[in-house]
């Protein structure tokens, strides 16, 4: 039998033992069994190392009741897992989730190829760059879904995602370039010389840094990457279980909440996107999910169980790393619509303000919406010119206060890539969207 007959089987087993096994008073009920199989590892100076091989396979089945939730999974393909999630036995005969062949790294050409075509291209990009570090990750998932009405729905899942930094050196000076280019699909589908050149680019341009202003300033963001300030600053205190917590947008569907000119979608159908799927993993088909229309809030992200606390029909946002973690309401591809303006009009209606390239990691209270983001590749906007590249800066306000003070939307757009935690899991997001002004934000610099 093939190994995805085999898994189907099992799905069809868990259908039948969650219908059987149903508590009384349930609201909801959904299981999945998956496989995987995940290397990662870093190529530098030509050498791979630090590799990581994670295979596995197991079978989950999750209860919505009216006080609580009951999710159990176990380790291996065993559909009576059914019966341990409504509190009986069950799950004895499981397998140990490393039947078969584990697979091994063992530098594919096709992969290893690639990388390396990258890392070539930026160091052909100037001789100043001076080392390429390139982690990597190369997933795939094989899923059996089952949803709320019993129906088994099969999916495959591709991932390949890197974290690209060049390091560039001149005259006694050092600079660093961040790129993080993504895909849901195999590593083919990123233009490797493409990718090496533009963070290469940013590495050298960053050699001629001065340092950053200090104080509250207008703040262009590139499109693509630049959505990680919405996904993380405006966008978790709209996921269901944040707003059952009580985040500040709790009871304001209906309301503006936002600048005119702010429409904004969570939408895993994106082609090509990393945070894209046909089905989430409670089997909920996926379909994009309206949060801002024209200012005002008009819905929240969930999953079966917040869904069900907020008297709703799920999102089809619910999302783990692997079937051994239950799922949570999550972003998929945070989607910003285009605007008007022409990036040139914005620059140009800029007097005085910040270029960012590149929205790094920070700190974000999820519940309010407070954050301070790294800038690690911006410029000055001076006259309504980009002029110098700045030292590496942040920015920090609340996601309230971003949202109505986006004054400005380009007619751009680009699909970026990048990673959210929450709760201890990981998952990739995809951040689509153009070029956008935030009227004030408070930049913290190295000086003036």
């Amino acid at each position: 039998m093939h190994p995805r007959d085999s898994l189907r089987a099992v799905g069809h087993d868990l259908a039948a033992e969650l219908e059987r096994n149903r508590p009384r008073g349930h609201l909801a009920a959904s299981g999945q069994v998956q496989t995987w199989h995940r290397t990662s590892g870093r190529l530098a100076e030509g050498r791979v190392s630090d590799i990581s091989v994670q295979w596995g396979r197991a079978t989950a089945a999750r209860y919505v009741t009216r006080d609580t939730f009951l999710h159990r999974s176990v380790p291996g393909l065993d559909p009576t897992v059914a019966r341990l999630a409504a509190g009986g036995g069950g799950a004895g005969a499981h397998g140990d989730g490393q039947a078969g062949h584990r697979p091994a790294w063992t530098e594919p050409g096709a992969a290893l190829t690639a990388l390396r075509e990258l890392e070539q291209a930026a160091r052909d990009f100037d001789p100043a760059v001076a080392q390429v570090v390139i982690d990597f990750e190369l997933a795939e998932q094989d899923h059996c879904l089952v949803d709320v009405q019993g129906l088994v729905h099969d999916e495959t899942r591709l991932l390949s995602y890197l974290t690209v930094r060049v390091i560039a050196r001149r005259g006694g000076r050092v600079a660093t370039g961040f790129y993080t280019p993504g895909v849901s699909g195999p590593l083919s589908g990123i233009d490797m010389r493409a990718a090496g050149a533009e963070v290469a680019r940013r590495a050298v341009t960053g050699l001629a840094a001065r340092p950053a202003p200090v104080g509250r300033l207008p703040v262009v963001v590139a499109g693509g990457r630049g959505m990680v300030l919405l996904h993380e600053a405006c966008c978790h205190p709209l996921e269901g279980d944040e707003v059952l917590r009580g985040s500040v947008y709790a009871g304001q569907l209906g309301r503006t909440i936002a600048s005119p000119l702010v429409t904004l979608t969570d939408d895993p159908t994106v082609p090509g996107a990393v945070g894209s799927y046909g089905y989430d993993d409670e089997g909920v088909r996926a379909t994009p999910t309206t949060l801002i229309e024209n200012g005002v809030l008009t819905g929240w992200l969930t999953d079966q169980e917040s869904a069900a606390r907020l008297g709703l029909e799920s999102s089809g946002n619910g999302r783990c790393t692997t079937a051994l973690q239950p799922p949570q309401p999550r972003m998929t591809n945070t989607r910003l619509a285009a605007g008007t303006s022409t990036v040139d009009e914005i620059i140009a209606s800029t007097e005085y303000g910040i270029y960012a390239e590149h929205v790094g990691g920070g700190e974000v209270i999820e519940s309010t919406g407070e954050f301070t983001f790294r800038v690690t590749n911006g410029h000055l906007i001076v006259d309504g010119r980009v002029t110098d590249p700045i030292e590496e800066t942040t920015i920090t306000g609340t996601g309230t206060q971003v949202l109505r003070d986006i004054d400005a939307v380009a007619d751009d757009s680009t699909v970026g890539a990048a990673k959210c935690g929450k709760f201890g899991q990981w998952v990739t997001v995809g951040v689509v969207g153009p070029t956008l002004r935030v009227g004030s934000l408070l930049v913290g610099g190295t000086g003036r």
